[in-house]
């Protein structure tokens, strides 16, 4: 999974000109381009599959349970407290 400070990190700077120029470059890129004009971000590229793994990101957010499961799992990890496996693979299914 990309992180979003990562992917602000390895974006490419490009005018706004530039993106228009090369906007069939851009799309095919691997890489994410900021879109930039008069030097402010105005838009932003990001490959699918980058896009796919951040659309993921945000639906987990959205639960509330998931959210209470890290944050316990935090506090016993900052405990020194390990996570027992087997209340991972309950909460997996296995």
């Amino acid at each position: 999974m990309v992180s979003s400070s990562s992917l602000l990190r390895n974006a490419r700077p490009v005018n706004v000109r530039e993106a228009q120029a090369q906007l069939s470059k851009l799309i095919h890129s691997k890489s994410p381009s900021m879109v930039l004009s008069h030097g402010k971000p105005v838009s932003f590229l990001v490959p699918y599959e980058d896009m796919l793994d951040l659309v993921e990101a945000l639906d987990e957010l959205k639960d509330k349970k998931l959210l209470g499961e890290i944050k316990r799992a935090r506090t016993e990890y900052a405990q020194g407290k390990a996570v027992p496996a087997e209340r991972l693979f309950k909460k997996m299914g296995l």
